[in-house]
């Protein structure tokens, strides 16, 4: 089985067309892993690492900003707010984020994806992976090691069986607006990303997705990301 990969038809082209490289930042904290993924990533044409550092916080201000950051597992988890985006990015977003991670580790799995985090790939096949993970990622695609899909597709199964909901019985709960938030957080997008789509303030946003978790009796923004993925573009 192979690692998906996700791409729409423009990024596809754009994709095919540039020959910039990618900038990209390690953080890890370990030393010897460290320069293990740096050597690894630096044998590859299209990714150029500008550093590598033990933690988010130490890569703050290094210029220039990276495209994206290349995680390992625990700095993931102490993730802080956003740090400088790269010239021509929003103010605000997030740099795009691959995590390298364990198939198994689901507290790493369930953090990920409520930073709606990207690119996902497993030690084990880095050697294989790790370039295209990148490249996709930073071109606005998504990709996932074969294993971790294995495991996010289960996940998301086991989450789907237990919703209360069905789609026409959830349309009847909440409103218009709040079901197109919902399909949005289903596409995996942060706040600052669907309030620019719908013209509306981040913090009714933030509003919507509390009333969506509170209407539907959903625990977690998890929750609500995968139902709105189940859900599709136009299940209202």
């Amino acid at each position: 089985m192979t690692a998906l990969q996700v791409l729409d038809a423009p990024q596809v082209l754009e994709a095919n067309a540039t020959t910039d490289t990618v900038r990209a930042a390690i953080i890890h904290d370990d030393p010897l892993q460290r320069a293990g993924i740096r050597s690894l990533v630096e044998s590859t044409a299209a990714v150029h690492v500008i550093g590598d550092y033990p933690s988010v916080r130490a890569c703050a201000g290094v210029t220039p900003a990276p495209d994206i950051l290349l995680m390992g597992a625990r700095q993931l988890r102490d993730r802080p707010q956003p740090i400088p985006p790269a010239p021509g990015r929003a103010e605000q977003a997030r740099i795009p984020v691959v995590v390298l991670m364990r198939p198994d580790d689901t507290a790493t799995l369930r953090t990920a994806v409520l930073q709606t985090v990207q690119g996902y790939v497993d030690p084990d096949t880095c050697d294989k992976d790790i370039e295209d993970a990148v490249v996709a990622v930073a071109r606005g695609g998504t990709y996932l090691s074969s294993s971790i899909a294995e495991i996010l597709v289960g996940w998301a199964a086991s989450k789907m069986t237990s919703q209360k909901y069905s789609p026409a019985e959830a349309a009847k709960v909440l409103t218009v607006r709040e079901c197109e938030v919902l399909t949005a957080l289903g596409e995996g997008i942060t706040n600052a990303q669907i309030a620019r789509r719908l013209y509306i303030q981040e913090a009714t946003v933030r509003s919507h997705v509390y009333h969506i978790l509170s209407k539907l009796d959903l625990r977690t923004r998890t929750e609500a990301v995968l139902l709105g993925n189940s859900y599709g573009l136009d299940w209202w």
